[in-house]
């Protein structure tokens, strides 16, 4: 595999873009990988134009404040709340249960969901561990950790953008739109 483009978010955080053929269109497919020194978890897989199309618009979003994050939601918390809810639901939601998490949710894998929202005028990404057992069976043999245990260790990423990071953010992702004919 090899890095087809890096997003810094912060001195100690990035995203890394990773193909393993060169990115020659939009419908390539490439795994995000979120790197916070000296860890590396992957947090998506899917084709370029998904992954830069969903955070572009979430964080395009910022910029108009469009995400702030609704009354019962606090910084740091979303993803926390998500899994409960998640874990909670029946197999099918009803009709009077709205998916408030929606609105604020970017990417997703097994293990790991991506939130973008605001509060107070801040910018803030939020990567939260996923309870790998809410959608999926376990795999043969495969050792499954209790909800309650998996809460116990919850802890989430949150990653505070400045305006001026934003600002960069969306300049890099516009370049990668650009260069892949993404609309």
């Amino acid at each position: 595999m090899s890095i087809y483009c890096s997003i810094k978010l912060t001195e100690d955080t990035q995203f890394d873009f990773y193909s393993e053929y060169p990115i020659k269109n939009k419908l390539d497919e490439i795994s995000v990988i979120f790197k916070e020194k000296p860890n590396e978890v992957c947090i998506f897989i899917d084709t370029i134009q998904e992954a830069v199309t969903t955070i572009y618009r979430g964080l395009s979003k910022c910029v108009t404040n469009q995400m702030t994050l609704n009354s019962t939601l606090d910084i740091g918390r979303v993803g926390e709340k998500w899994n409960v809810w998640t874990n909670d639901l029946s197999d099918e939601v009803g009709e009077d249960e709205e998916d408030v998490y929606q609105e604020y949710w970017i990417w997703s894998s097994r293990d790991f969901q991506t939130w973008v929202y605001q509060k107070d005028g801040k910018s803030y990404i939020e990567l939260s561990p996923s309870y790998r057992w809410h959608y999926v069976e376990p795999i043969e043999n495969e050792e499954v950790i209790p909800f309650e245990a998996f809460m116990k260790g919850y802890k989430p990423t949150v990653i505070k953008i400045t305006s001026e990071q934003l600002t960069i953010l969306l300049d890099s992702l516009s370049k990668i739109k650009h260069d892949l004919g993404i609309s």
